[in-house]
């Protein structure tokens, strides 16, 4: 290492010297993740305390984090005498930044409706300050509608949320899928950005729909298309870049969702739908990105329907027409509604037709060849103009595509 990389290192190091960051600790087995998280933040020259509820100490005991951060740990409104304690005001009070990490689906009831039943959530409600949410918890949990309206609530109060992720579980044999709380670089990262943010998204809400709808036939097959994702995830990338909270809504795709998202799964339209209408009207962006399907089968029928089921060498499937997501629920965004129109020709007339059918504000105009590959040509359409943006990979192009955004939310 040359002197001017440690130099650099030192700098980064000291990037949070003196802010005052409380993390607290709910009950679930990514509590050993907060361990390195708070070692994080320290060497970066944050003052942190912890505060932590009675489940989260079955995971990870109270001297851990009394060792690191060298603090007393907070775990009760009482002391060891039974004298109470002012804990839940001091902490608040005192911190620039709460971070519950993780936050489980019953941390994230509690703070939705002002339950203020141990030290924790009675902190949480006295707080003034900034709050950040690590969600960590089962897929279905995170899944479940009333979660979702939780969340969806807390995010229009101001709540900021980062993750979950999607990967493996911690039970052993439990199904993948997202509820993994975020890696503690990528919550130091976001908290990093909160404290050093002259980002011109900074506090603004990006809402993307991304990846390709299925729509089931039988428990085994489904009718869906070649979207891969890319262009949804690179979207959300550059807008997390720029500082946005990205609300991240998707269906099957080829890559990776973004991670610093707060991520939905929602394989069908119905479920995209659901999930947008929850969050349209807090969404400063509203991005239509993902490849959903116009029609869904009338019928789904049980099991693996078989050949010999059929009579005759045809088989017919009868169809019924999706919802539109975006015509639906543009008018409820309170800032830009933005779609992707992909078309087979040159037809900007068509696309402009779009735009006022379905209550857009803008719309890009790709091509069928775009679909599923890693480059792509966009341009971008209003009711009075088109700006060819030109080709390229799917991020330079989603950097173009934000450029014209920031442009018309004068926040250049």
């Amino acid at each position: 290492m040359t002197s001017q990389d440690s130099d650099n290192e030192s700098i980064m190091r000291r990037d949070l010297q003196s802010r005052r960051i409380l993390v607290a600790v709910t009950g679930g087995i990514a509590a050993y993740k907060t361990v390195d998280l708070v070692r994080r933040l320290l060497k970066r020259g944050a003052s942190v305390r912890v505060m932590m509820t009675d489940s989260a100490t079955r995971f990870v005991h109270p001297t851990t984090f009394a060792a690191i951060s060298g603090q007393r740990v907070s775990t009760s409104m009482w002391s060891d005498s039974g004298e109470p304690r002012v804990d839940h005001l001091e902490l608040p009070h005192w911190a620039e930044l709460i971070v519950v990490a993780p936050s489980t689906a019953n941390m994230l009831a509690k703070l939705r409706h002002g339950i203020a039943d141990d030290l924790v959530s009675t902190a949480l409600l006295a707080a003034t300050c900034p709050i950040l949410v690590a969600p960590a918890m089962n897929p279905t949990m995170w899944d479940n509608i009333v979660t979702r309206e939780n969340m969806q609530a807390l995010l229009q109060r101001g709540i900021k949320c980062n993750g979950p992720n999607s990967g493996e579980m911690a039970a052993p044999g439990e199904k993948s899928g997202e509820g993994r709380m975020s890696e503690p670089d990528e919550i130091e990262a976001w908290i990093v950005d909160h404290f050093h943010n002259s980002k011109p998204l900074a506090g603004k809400v990006v809402l993307i729909t991304a990846g390709r709808t299925e729509e089931p036939i039988d428990k085994v097959r489904v009718l869906t298309n070649r979207s891969s994702g890319r262009m949804g995830a690179a979207i959300a990338e550059e807008a997390l870049h720029l500082g946005a909270e990205v609300i991240f809504v998707h269906g099957g795709m080829d890559v990776e969702p973004p991670l610093g998202a707060c991520q939905y799964y929602a394989p069908t339209t119905l479920q995209m739908l659901d999930v947008v209408q929850q969050h349209a009207g807090n969404a400063d962006v509203a991005f239509y990105v993902a490849a959903v399907s116009d029609w869904r089968p009338a019928q789904t029928f049980d099991g693996k329907f078989k050949r010999t089921e059929q009579d005759g060498d045809t088989f017919s499937i009868e169809l019924v027409e999706n919802p539109d997501i975006a015509a639906t629920t543009a008018k409820s965004v309170k800032g830009l509604a933005i779609g992707f129109a992909l078309e087979v020709s040159d037809a900007l007339d068509y696309a402009r037709e779009k735009l006022q059918r379905k209550n857009l504000d803008a719309i890009l105009f790709n091509r069928e060849t775009n679909i599923g590959a890693h480059e792509g040509a966009l341009t971008w359409v209003t009711a009075d103009e088109s700006i060819e943006l030109g080709s390229g990979g799917k991020r330079e192009l989603a950097e173009r595509v934000l450029r014209q955004v920031l442009e018309r939310m004068k926040l250049d």
